[in-house]
């Protein structure tokens, strides 16, 4: 008997993630390692314990986008409440770089094409 050939297509069984996760993750990473920067570097020279507490919230971040690459609907819930008191703990702390980042991740992360990949 001869074997019939299958094609690949070239994604892996547990299939491609979707671009708008990829970019969620991102948009959580990057806005971590600006929490972490400028929190420190504000705790650093003015002593701003506000700027600390944005630092250390900022390391949870790192955690959240490993969760948030592995399309948990509780890392996407957890990711939502993160970025909103990111906004407000980051406003409080001068870190307005930060700010703009959190409000980015928090509008994408509501959009509607972005939450059905979470289930």
């Amino acid at each position: 008997m001869a074997e019939i050939p299958m094609n690949e297509g070239g994604t892996t069984s547990s299939g491609a993630r979707p671009r708008e996760v990829q970019i969620a993750a991102w948009l959580v990473l990057l806005e971590s390692f600006t929490g972490l920067l400028i929190g420190g570097f504000e705790y650093y020279m003015f002593e701003n314990e506000l700027s600390l507490l944005g630092a250390v919230l900022a390391l949870v971040g790192f955690w959240i986008y490993t969760q948030i690459l592995k399309q948990d609907l509780s890392a996407w819930n957890l990711a939502v409440v993160f970025n909103v008191i990111a906004i407000f703990l980051y406003a409080v702390g001068s870190n307005w770089p930060g700010v703009g980042l959190s409000v980015i991740c928090f509008l994408w992360l509501i959009n509607p094409n972005t939450r059905v990949h979470f289930s």
